[in-house]
């Protein structure tokens, strides 16, 4: 069932994504991004729709396999992202971006493959404060590369804010759910889960949607794989090494796919009518 459910999370992640990456290019005039009509644009709701079903998936997966698998799911939505981007926009990625595209993938997946099961965290205190600190970073940080327009660290911050708030799901306690609806977990879940789409929507303004996930994916995925034995999962002898192994190729693969990248071009300005010379 756990692995049922990171496969759903996959599909529904990369779709939701592809979606969601062609109302922001639909309405995105270069200049300015109506957010008003972009919330209400059918293929960013539906996109929105996926990517909180996806998120769903991911919940369930968290409770019964460990924390590197579950993030298999975001990583395997990057090869899902890629196809449907190319059918829907019709763009090429190229030999280098598909060959960082399955570096990337393979890495991710070795280091889920190196994981145990799943666990209990213990020092929870400690992990909730490190959480909310990183929250507010995120949110400057964001904020930061929102104004220099920089799609790279606006993906970046989109990937720590959903790592955050899949370790703060982790820590939720459903044991009680009354009590867990308002506990500190939940909360920083709920905002660094806010944070995470917020800059995900900006960073599909400056960048491809393919690279913007790639850059996610390597966000969201590594962090807490590699926290996965301060979040009671167990872990094998291997994985000392090949963690750090993982964490290179993904940050070479992600250099290539931002080098190599490029941003959409918006719809509105390609349907434009030229104005004949003489006029």
């Amino acid at each position: 069932m756990g692995l049922m459910w990171v496969v759903l999370a996959a599909l529904l992640f990369g779709a939701g994504s592809v979606a969601q990456a062609a109302a922001v290019t639909a309405l995105d005039d270069g200049a300015s991004l109506p957010w008003t009509r972009l919330l209400r644009h059918p293929w960013f709701v539906a996109g929105t729709v996926a990517e909180g079903a996806g998120a769903l998936c991911h919940v369930a997966a968290l409770q019964s396999v460990s924390m590197a698998v579950a993030q298999c799911a975001v990583s395997a939505s990057l090869a899902v992202t890629a196809v449907v981007a190319r059918v829907w926009f019709g763009s090429r990625l190229g030999a280098r971006r598909i060959a960082a595209v399955g570096v990337l993938s393979v890495a991710l997946v070795g280091l889920a493959a190196v994981a145990g099961r799943t666990g209990t965290a213990t020092d929870t205190v400690a992990l909730e404060i490190s959480l909310a600190v990183a929250a507010a970073a995120i949110g400057f940080v964001g904020l930061a590369g929102a104004v220099a327009r920089r799609g790279v660290v606006l993906a970046v911050c989109s990937g720590l804010g959903f790592a955050a708030c899949s370790i703060a799901v982790k820590l939720v306690d459903l044991s009680h759910p009354l009590a867990a609806l308002t506990s500190a977990p939940t909360l920083i879940a709920a905002v660094t889960g806010a944070l995470g789409c917020l800059w995900w929507t900006l960073a599909l303004r400056h960048a491809a949607v393919t690279t913007a996930t790639a850059v996610v994916v390597v966000a969201e995925v590594v962090p807490p794989s590699l926290l996965a034995p301060l979040l009671g999962d167990s872990v094998s002898s291997w994985f000392g090494v090949v963690a750090p192994l993982t964490l290179a190729l993904a940050a070479a693969a992600c250099v290539v796919l931002a080098r190599t990248g490029h941003a959409p071009v918006p719809a509105r300005v390609e349907q434009e009518p030229r104005v004949p010379v003489a006029a």
